[in-house]
């Protein structure tokens, strides 16, 4: 069993990252991360995240794939119950994204850096 999932995340702007893939990460353990950063790095624990750009090619770390989030509403914005990350607009609580990580509890961010 491994001992740690570290997820790269690449602050944009102010309410803007990429998560990269890593450690065979899933859109739940994704959507997990951007949780994770909203709460502990933005501090927005009551907003909500949105997929700005679906799964693509990283920005960040060319070969990698990732999913751009943020936290400003984006045109077709749309709730949803599952975890997948290949459609742009769709949209969760931070508070849902965060209740992900209950189910992958050694999950950590990376970020400049520093593990969250």
């Amino acid at each position: 069993m491994r001992e740690h999932f570290d997820i790269p995340v690449y602050p944009i702007d102010a309410n803007t990252f990429e998560v990269v893939e890593n450690d065979g990460a899933g859109g739940t353990q994704l959507w997990c991360a951007a949780g994770l950063f909203a709460r502990d790095v933005l501090k927005q624990n009551r907003s909500s995240l949105y997929i700005l750009e679906a799964r693509g090619d990283s920005r960040a770390e060319p070969g990698r794939k990732s999913v751009i989030f943020t936290t400003q509403p984006v045109d077709n914005a749309f709730f949803s119950v599952t975890q997948g990350v290949r459609t742009a607009g769709k949209t969760l609580t931070t508070g849902h994204a965060y209740a992900l990580c209950a189910d992958i509890p050694r999950l950590r961010i990376i970020v400049d850096g520093r593990r969250f």
